[in-house]
């Protein structure tokens, strides 16, 4: 097998190249929600409640949007332009703050306020002063640019490294220079020079970093920042011919007492990188946590996405090269709306480790496939994909986010596919870790009641909707007494009731037609679900230590897994979710919510599908028979004109009173 070796990068990078993603940004921001809270109130805090995994978009002061899908250790955040394109950004967490700044704002060297971009809290909760407790240097920071000329277009990245409470911040330079008063002590820099390219959003990087610097009074104390140091272009050497089109670099700086803040740079242009030693004060930890390149254009796209070990030092050769006894073959197809005009869709994939955690999101053709070479180094990183494959405009809030935690799951290969409907609210039947949707704990005796909105065929996948006019109600019912009711979010959790014995009904119904996305299909669904509640039941195992449970406040303890009755569609459609057949067949799975095999295992007792060719005025019975192991095939005729979208409806029962009922909207399209 051939090796092609990239250390140099186009000037022309494609569009295709998007972003940065970070878990530790909202990680950060979660946490200075919470230590806020503690502080107003004197105490410690936990999770009050459910935590919705979905997608959160906010403006930033120039006009770039940040997005944060998920939540928790694998949330992760993207920036994008107004019109939708990559915007590279450099990335600061540190005690509670999570400064996300593109790097067109540190590129253009006009002067701009940190604080403006700190996500973690709103400006008017930012402090208007800071008293200082500790003696003051002053500290100048002169920026040196490729033509040895003073630079302005770079932001120094300040951490005190003896005690990252006293200082730890962003530092633009203006005019080259920068003067700041800080406690006298020990320091690590790292200074940002972005340079915009000719090409539409991409970014040039060169981060200069000084490992250990001592700031002293009285006088002033200088420090050089010379972007012809950072001489180690980041690249890699990869198996099949590969081009250069994204990196994420994490620079972790650890104080003397132990606490951490963290830089991470990169994105679609080159990075280089300054030689540094090993620190003398605390420690430091640089990682290439996502190199990314793709193949040539051509029927087999294919892309790598790599980690490598972290180091104690920023070396001076920064070309990788991959472990091949590590790297998972990951083969995706992806499939999307008949009516999506674009025919493309997002491609987000990205690494978390205990230094750091972010990704990268390209855009793919849809229908379509990508076969992705996902690369490990070591076992403490982490690798999430998400796609998304309709949205209603760049920048808006509405879009469908397919997400699947932990996809790489060692050597050899894998497939799946993306977006292929219906797509259906369920509780799930997942083998990688989640969030319990539906479990009680003993323990803290609360019972949570959810499902995740929308499904597609494979059962790992859960994404959800949370734009502007995309509607839906949750309802729950006790012993046929409905004991909670909401709008939005199909999540909710009932206290002091898990010695009660019950039957439980939960009821959710949900409606797309007005979120604005390119939805032909799957666009309104109602599901209802019924199961019996038996304290200690041997049909409500406990939760697996990889997943989550809210009851518990995010851990799992004694969770278990209630008994309700999932479904799963396995549609003879094409990728755009259109038949072409005389004759629609379904590969109905029925089965329990279930999290890496851990659930129910009741018998199902029988399952019935309906077809609609009116909009739901009439239904046809399928012919359907049973496969074995709660799968059954059904039959119907495609008896509707080319373009139409029937309807479908599914009902399932299991041996322990357990029961699913299901009216899908425009199930498909007839070709």
């Amino acid at each position: 097998m051939s090796e092609n070796s990239i250390t140099r990068r186009s000037a022309r990078r494609s569009a295709a190249a998007l972003g940065l993603a970070v878990a530790t940004i909202a990680a950060a921001v979660a946490s200075a929600s919470a230590t806020a809270s503690a502080a107003a109130a004197g105490t410690a805090t936990a999770p009050a409640g459910p935590v919705r995994s979905a997608v959160h978009v906010s403006t930033l002061p120039n006009g770039d949007r940040v997005t944060v899908r998920g939540s928790g250790a694998h949330a992760s955040t993207t920036v994008t332009t107004p019109d939708g394109r990559s915007a590279p950004a450099v990335q600061m967490a540190v005690g509670g703050h999570a400064y996300v700044i593109p790097a067109s704002v540190i590129g253009s060297g006009q002067a701009y306020d940190p604080a403006a971009y700190d996500t973690a809290a709103p400006a008017a909760a930012r402090p208007a002063a800071v008293t200082p407790h500790y003696p003051l240097s002053i500290l100048e920071i002169d920026g040196i640019g490729l033509d040895g000329g003073a630079s302005a277009q770079a932001t120094t990245f300040l951490f005190n490294t003896d005690d990252l409470k006293r200082y730890a911040a962003p530092i633009p330079l203006k005019a080259g220079v920068a003067r700041v008063a800080v406690p006298s002590g020990n320091y690590c820099a790292v200074t940002v020079f972005a340079t915009p390219g000719p090409a539409n959003g991409i970014i040039t990087e060169h981060v200069v970093t000084r490992t250990d610097l001592a700031v002293t009074a009285p006088g002033t104390t200088t420090l050089t920042a010379d972007e012809r140091t950072a001489t180690a272009l980041v690249g890699a050497v990869t198996p099949r011919p590969a081009t250069a089109d994204g990196d994420l670099e994490t620079i972790d700086r650890t104080d003397a007492a132990g606490a951490s803040g963290q830089v991470m740079t990169g994105g679609s242009g080159a990075t280089w990188m300054t030689p540094q030693p090993a620190a003398r004060v605390g420690a430091l930890a640089f990682r290439v946590l996502d190199f990314g390149a793709a193949g040539p254009a051509g029927p087999d796209p294919y892309r790598y996405d790599l980690s490598f070990p972290p180091s104690d030092h920023i070396d001076a050769n920064q070309t990788y090269r991959p472990d091949l006894s590590r790297i998972q073959t990951s083969h995706n197809v992806f499939a999307t709306d008949a009516a999506n005009p674009a025919h493309q869709a997002g491609w987000v994939i990205g690494a978390s480790g205990p230094d750091g955690g972010g990704g990268m999101i390209y855009i793919v053709p849809t229908p379509g496939r990508l076969t992705d070479y996902i690369g490990v180094s070591t076992d403490d990183v982490f690798w999430a994909a998400d796609y998304v494959p309709v949205e209603n405009a760049p920048n808006q809030d509405s879009e469908l986010d397919f997400e699947d935690l932990g996809i790489y799951r060692g050597p050899g290969q894998t497939w799946r596919t993306w977006g292929h409907g219906p797509l259906t609210p369920q509780v799930g039947q997942y083998t990688n870790g989640m969030a319990c949707n539906a479990c009680v704990d003993p323990v803290t005796d609360l019972m949570d009641f959810g499902v995740t909105e929308f499904t597609d065929s494979d059962p790992n996948s859960a994404a959800h909707d949370n734009g502007p006019g995309y509607t839906a109600t949750f309802s729950v019912y006790r012993d046929g007494v409905q004991v909670a009711s909401q709008s939005g979010w199909p999540h909710t959790e009932l206290p002091g009731t898990t010695a009660q014995p019950g039957t439980y009904r939960m009821v959710y119904d949900a409606d797309t037609t007005g979120s604005g996305l390119p939805m032909s299909q799957s666009t309104k669904t109602h599901t209802d679900i019924t199961f019996r509640y038996t304290p200690g039941s041997a049909q409500q195992p406990t939760l697996p230590a990889d997943d989550f449970c809210y009851a518990s406040n995010f851990v799992n303890m004694q969770c278990e897994i209630l008994p309700a009755l999932s479904l799963n569609y396995q549609l003879s459609t094409d990728g755009s979710n259109t038949s072409h057949l005389p004759v629609q067949l379904l590969d109905l799975g029925v089965g329990h919510q279930s999290y890496q095999g851990q659930g129910s295992h009741a018998a199902i007792t029988g399952a019935t599908v309906s077809v609609s060719y009116d909009a739901g005025k009439t239904w046809v019975p399928a012919t359907v028979a049973p496969t074995g192991g709660g799968h059954y095939l059904a039959a119907w005729p495609n008896s509707a004109p080319k373009g139409s979208t029937p309807w479908l409806k599914v009902t399932a029962t299991d041996a322990i009173g357990g029961s699913i009922s299901q009216t899908v909207a425009n199930a498909y399209s007839i070709g």
